[in-house]
């Protein structure tokens, strides 16, 4: 199942990341009640752990109406989420989303990331405790360098989501899925914004989910890690 409508493209204004650990902290947790504005309104967890992402933050389908929750808790190296992904009585709900940033939140934070410029051509992580209908990573890119705008974001798919406890590595050119609404480009990995990790509902049932995203790291074509 995939998330094909742009509706989260109004809640994110800018994203990306690899998730390194350095000095342990406290978890900290947010809940999606109260973010249904966009993160930069304060909807965020700063990072600031050595690693590329500078902050963390659940989206819902409550930015359209719909009853999904979502639960973000943070602790170096490791984001997990969990809540209940639920379509309504309407069928109109499409899940909650793990967002993770390299620039922030917020006009001020929103521009590219430069992936190419940095050799990196994969991403790698550790899925833990996937719900049924698995977790789909997203990559993010601004439509241009200039156009830092959420009309300016373009989401894409690998090819299907991850429904076992793994750890995986995914070049970037896989990430060749676009959105319905613009299905002629291909990710441009000068212009990352956003690493996100989709969970979509079941057709006409609540699905309870508890997964977490480890050791989120960007590789160079070889397979070695880049570090900021």
């Amino acid at each position: 199942m995939r998330f094909r409508t742009s509706k989260t493209w109004l809640v994110a204004m800018g994203l990306v990341g690899a998730c390194g650990s350095t000095e342990p902290r406290a978890p900290v947790r947010m809940t999606a009640a109260g973010c249904v504005a966009p993160p930069g309104d304060g909807c965020a967890i700063p990072v600031d752990d050595g690693s590329f992402v500078k902050a963390v933050a659940p989206v819902t389908d409550g930015v359209a109406g719909g009853i999904s929750t979502a639960v973000v808790t943070y602790e170096a190296g490791r984001i997990c989420m969990a809540g209940t992904v639920d379509p309504g009585p309407a069928g109109t709900g499409w899940g909650a989303i793990l967002l993770a940033s390299l620039r922030g939140f917020g006009p001020t934070s929103v521009g590219p990331f430069d992936a190419t410029a940095r050799g990196i051509e994969q991403v790698r992580f550790t899925v833990e405790n996937p719900p049924l209908t698995g977790v789909l990573p997203q990559m993010v890119q601004l439509a241009s360098a200039d156009c830092t705008t959420v009309a300016c974001l373009r989401p894409f798919d690998p090819a299907s989501a991850i429904d076992e406890p793994q750890t995986v590595a995914v070049a970037l050119a896989s990430f060749d899925r676009p959105d319905a609404e613009h299905p002629n480009t291909a990710l441009d990995p000068t212009l990352l914004t956003i690493v996100q990790f989709y969970v979509a509902p079941l057709p006409g049932m609540k699905l309870p989910y508890d997964f977490c995203i480890k050791g989120l790291t960007f590789l160079d074509g070889a397979g070695h890690e880049v570090v900021p």
